[in-house]
This record gives C-alpha cells, sequence and structure tokens, in this order.
C-alpha cells in the first residue's frame, strides 16, 4: 500500500468512527414514563411527555448528536403480540434497550425479558430494566423498602436471573437518574459507542464534563485530520487549506456535548470574567463566523510551527497549515466550553 493509499484508507477509518451512531431502544408499558427518562438522561427535551397511549401503533423518533432514540409501541396487544411485534419492529437491531415499567408487569413482559436477554448473550446488546415513579411507590401496610424488593423479585423471577439489577427512579424528583446513567456507562457497549454515550448524556459531575473535555479533544483531531485532508478549496485570501463546513460542524458538536445553547449567549454578558469566554464561543456560531476567525487568526500560524502538527508526511503546506489552525483553535474552543459548563454544574449560571 503506498502513502496515498494509506491516506485515502486512514481517512475513511475516521470518517467511519465520526459518524457511528448510537441506537437507544426505548421499550415496556404505556404510560411509565420512557419519554420523560430520555429526556432526563440527555437533559433535553426529545419528546413530548404524557401523550402515547396504549393505542399508539408507530415508533417515534429522535436524534441528539450522535444518539438515534427509538421509542417502540407497546406489546402483548391483539395487535402486536410479542412474537409480531419482534417481526414488525426488529428490536434486535439496536445497541441497548430501556425496559421502563411502573405497574404490574405481565406474561407478555416476560416473554419480551427472554428477547432481551437473547440479544444481550448473541449480539452483546445490553439491557436495563427501570422502575420509573419510584416516588409513588407506597403502601400504609408496608414500608417502602419492601415494596421495592418484592417488585424486584418480580422482575427477576420473569427474567429468570435471581440477581438482575432494577433501577428504581423518579423522573419526577430525578431520585436514581444517576444511578441508571452509571450502570449504563459501565454497560459492555463495544468500542467507540460507549465513549459516544457518555459524551451525549447530560453532565452531572465534574467528572462528566472531564470526560466530555477528554472525548471532545479527541474529536478535534479527528476533524482537524479530515478537515485537511479532504479539503479542497483554500480559505478567500489566504494560502491555507481546510473545510470551513466540517470546522462550522466540529465547533458545533463541542457546543452540543458540553449543554451549551444559543440562549446562554445573553447570561454570559452579565459575567464579567465570563463574558470574553462567551464572545469567542458565540463568534463561530455560524459559518461566516468561523470564516472571519480563521481569515483573523491565520497569520499566526507560521510554517516554522507547521512541522510540529503535521499528521503525515508528504502533506501540501496549505493543507498542514489548515490542520494546525483546527488543532489549536478547536482544543481553546473545547477549554473555553469546559470553562461555561463548570460554571453551569456549579450553580452559577443558570440555563
Amino acid at each position: 500500500m503506498n502513502l496515498e493509499e494509506e491516506m485515502q484508507a486512514k481517512w475513511e477509518e475516521k470518517k467511519r468512527e465520526l459518524e457511528e451512531e448510537v441506537h437507544i431502544a426505548l421499550v415496556g408499558q404505556p404510560g411509565a414514563g420512557k419519554s420523560s427518562l430520555i429526556n432526563k438522561l440527555i437533559g433535553r427535551k426529545l419528546f413530548e411527555t404524557g401523550v402515547h397511549t396504549d393505542t399508539t401503533v408507530d415508533m417515534q423518533e429522535a436524534a441528539f448528536g450522535t444518539l438515534r432514540i427509538h421509542d417502540l409501541p407497546g406489546y402483548g396487544t391483539v395487535r402486536f403480540p410479542v412474537e409480531r411485534w419482534v417481526e414488525e419492529f426488529h428490536p434486535e437491531q439496536y445497541d441497548l434497550y430501556l425496559f421502563v415499567f411502573e405497574g404490574k408487569l405481565h406474561d407478555s413482559d416476560a416473554i419480551l425479558f427472554n428477547y432481551l436477554k437473547q440479544w444481550r448473550d448473541e449480539r452483546e446488546h445490553p439491557f436495563f430494566i427501570v422502575r420509573n415513579k419510584k416516588d409513588q411507590i407506597w403502601d400504609e401496610e408496608k414500608p417502602k423498602d419492601a415494596l421495592m424488593d418484592e417488585i424486584a423479585r418480580d422482575v427477576r423471577d420473569k427474567l429468570g436471573e435471581p440477581d438482575a439489577a432494577v433501577q428504581f427512579v423518579s423522573c419526577r424528583t430525578g431520585e436514581g437518574i444517576e444511578e441508571l446513567k452509571q450502570a449504563i456507562f459501565a454497560a459492555d457497549i463495544l468500542g467507540v459507542k460507549a465513549s459516544k454515550l457518555r459524551a451525549e448524556f447530560q453532565a452531572t459531575s465534574m467528572e462528566d464534563l472531564a470526560f466530555k473535555k477528554q472525548h471532545s479533544m479527541k474529536a478535534v483531531n479527528t476533524y482537524a485530520w479530515l478537515g485537511a485532508a479532504n479539503a479542497v478549496n483554500p480559505v478567500p485570501g489566504l494560502d491555507v487549506t481546510l473545510d470551513v463546513g466540517m470546522f462550522y460542524k466540529l465547533l458545533s458538536e463541542i457546543r452540543r456535548i458540553f449543554g451549551i445553547t444559543d440562549d446562554l449567549a445573553q447570561t454570559l454578558e452579565k459575567y464579567k470574567v465570563l463574558a470574553p469566554i462567551g464572545q469567542r464561543v458565540f463568534s463561530y456560531a455560524t459559518q461566516e463566523g468561523v470564516v472571519m476567525m480563521v481569515q483573523k487568526l491565520a497569520a499566526q500560524f507560521t510554517g516554522k510551527e507547521i512541522s510540529k502538527y503535521i499528521p503525515f508526511v508528504g502533506q501540501a503546506a496549505a493543507a498542514a497549515t489548515g490542520y494546525m489552525m483546527i488543532q489549536k483553535i478547536g482544543e481553546k474552543y473545547v477549554d473555553d466550553c469546559h470553562t461555561i459548563a463548570q460554571e453551569i454544574l456549579r450553580g452559577v449560571l443558570k440555563k
């Protein structure tokens, strides 16, 4: 394989990694709060809540970054016995499953559990059993812990696994959400998908933000390589070659990962220390802004510095300069977004 072929193979590998998606299936009882649960985990309102009923027969889908969420309709009905439901919606294709319930389990749930175990064992697609509305578990004659034990035993009996974990959560109060999130992160999800899953979920700790920063830095390197290698047009007025559209996509992705939305721009202006950071972050929120920024900063990147950042031998100097610019500016952008996200988490900033 010659150098050109190696470069092409590397380009295709990085592009596949960048575009790989994580597919999450929401299954379980109607009205159990599946939509509320995924909204809580991601920190955005992807699905309207309280709108699905037993009569829902279509799958609802939503996208968030590299996550694809599939809210599957109910099973165990006259129209959709479990076996027909599996044939109709092909749930075996998804990467992981959130089974959500809030009432008594039925025979159809036990049948579905057998499928979930099969997909876990044969396809390495994990599943999580989530009992929502924990705050509403109550009986005047029994303590809450005893009621939860009964629910867990029923799940394990129908699942046929005496040590199976049952996640008790309340989307209303937030109780148990962090424990569920950590259980998902600890699951055996293959390859880059585990990293993407953690990067897209809402950060609830400084550790989460540190991971998002690390993930974003890797994305910067990937985008820098792709942007320079794939670029065909120089930036107007400059001897620099990079893919401005790809660079813009990178900066948008970094903001999304850190939960920085457009409505934060005015809020940041009120804080003396954070205002300059906010101005930098949001000035690159359009493609026109990215072009202006590249034109402004290009002179700072000299030929003497290029050799430290060239990712492959023999690439044209203009493309190498483009690589270096994406890398350096991208790293600074990650730092700025990380700083803002830290202040949001500390409660200094209100989203």
